[in-house]
């Protein structure tokens, strides 16, 4: 069984409501059929607590569960406390499957390879009229910015046990935390390269100088502090403005094969870009 978690809170009132029915769609209509939806709603206001009893009443909603505004990432931890299934997803109210087959095509392929999760690429729609874009994933940016979306995973439930739940004093980028936590582990991804979700553009993470804040914290506090890297290090990796004297200082301290590779592509990427 495949655990689907959706934290929400007032999409009337933040116009997602359009792309809240697509994402129940988007779950429901999978080929894979054997799928719990979890619901948690963070405090809604605004009506939204109607829309989703309505969805509870024709099946689409296993369990759904309203709680105070806490915030995203206590929202995904309190649905993740609740997961009865093998394998994980956690889909935004503005997202969506676009791909009917993936979950499907998911659990053929957990079946086949020694793999701990999957990923996949996505595209962005603009709130504002610009073209949609695609996503890639691409684990070799891990170390440096988020590789791909916790919205293209499905996750294998026993790395939530051995991994532990989102960090809650992280307000925007705790998922990345997490995907730097599985990777420095040893975790196996597969990348799936096919286009499987709709996102639209902004969210949790849109609020550029909180993330610049917290993925420099972040850096450091999963890999920075332990190489001898300091804060500002790692606001410029993010930033990707890895200059000749860090990039000599990352190749010469740090001694994790994994970062080394990652941060060496973000330093010839800036390069080729200058």
């Amino acid at each position: 069984m495949i655990s689907i978690i959706t934290p929400c809170l007032n999409i009337i009132t933040d116009g997602r409501e359009e792309y809240f029915h697509k994402m129940m769609d988007g779950v429901h209509l999978q080929v894979f059929t054997d799928i719990e939806h979890i619901v948690v709603d963070n405090g809604s206001i605004d009506g939204t607590i109607g829309i989703l009893k309505d969805y509870q009443k024709k099946g689409w909603i296993n369990r759904l569960v309203s709680e105070e505004k806490r915030g995203i990432y206590p929202a995904m931890n309190r649905g993740l406390q609740l997961v009865q299934g093998d394998y994980i997803n956690i889909m935004n109210t503005d997202d969506y499957f676009i791909d009917l087959d993936f979950l499907n095509d998911a659990v053929d392929l957990f079946s086949k390879n020694k793999i701990d999760f999957i990923h996949a690429d996505r595209i962005i729609k603009s709130r504002t009229g610009e073209p949609d874009f695609i996503k890639r994933g691409n684990e070799r940016q891990a170390f440096f910015r988020m590789p791909f979306r916790h919205q293209t995973m499905i996750v294998k439930k026993e790395i939530f046990d051995d991994i532990g739940l989102f960090d809650e004093s992280y307000r925007v980028c705790s998922d990345y935390k997490w995907v730097l936590q599985i990777l420095l582990v040893g975790k196996i991804g597969y990348y799936l390269p096919k286009t499987v979700v709709c996102s639209l553009d902004g969210g949790a993470s849109f609020n550029r100088l909180k993330c610049i804040e917290e993925v420099t914290k972040i850096l450091f506090e999963c890999y920075g502090e332990k190489y001898g890297l300091t804060i500002e290090d790692c606001q410029n990796i993010y930033l990707r403005r890895i200059s000749d004297a860090l990039f000599l200082k990352i190749t010469t301290n740090i001694k994790n094969k994994k970062i080394v590779d990652s941060l060496t592509y973000c330093y010839e990427q800036e390069k080729l870009e200058r």
